[in-house]
């Protein structure tokens, strides 16, 4: 079976009172579709969080057991359960309908399974088969950009 390394990004701009990315297609509706695939690929979930985004790090730091801090950031990571599940899927937005976290990763015994970057603007997933290349092409707004290695 053949795998790739597979990069995709959404065009994006950001509002004057707003460092977050927001894709230019005006939604996340893709989002769900993405974890729902991923999820059961995953044993572990982790969200990065810039330190200033205190309601977001408020919002989350009761759904993990480990927390740590790297330079800017607040990381998150915790075992995947129904919980975090639900919590994914379901509140990945902010009030102000702009995405929550700054990364996610999804990782299976340590590897690697599925990174959201940038907002869930860029994503990355590392040993992407042909399978998982034709689903997220599926689910993408027209206009993202897709790089295979």
């Amino acid at each position: 079976m053949n795998q790739f390394q597979l990069i995709c990004s959404l065009p994006t701009y950001t509002t004057v009172d707003s460092a977050i990315r927001l894709p230019i297609c005006g939604n996340y509706d893709y989002w769900t579709a993405l974890i729902q695939y991923f999820l059961p690929k995953a044993d572990t979930i982790e969200i990065h969080c810039w330190n200033d985004e205190i309601e977001t790090i408020k919002d989350v730091e009761v759904l993990f057991e480990e927390k740590k801090y790297e330079e800017n950031l607040t990381i998150f990571r915790g075992e995947n359960d129904s919980v975090l599940t639900d919590y994914l899927l379901k509140e990945h937005l902010n009030r102000f309908g702009e995405f929550k976290w700054f990364t996610l990763n999804l990782y299976l015994n340590i590897a690697s399974v599925f990174h959201s970057g940038h907002w869930s603007t860029e994503l990355y997933v590392p040993n992407a088969t042909e399978g998982d290349i034709s689903f997220i092409k599926s689910v993408m707004p027209a206009e993202a950009i897709f790089d295979l290695y």
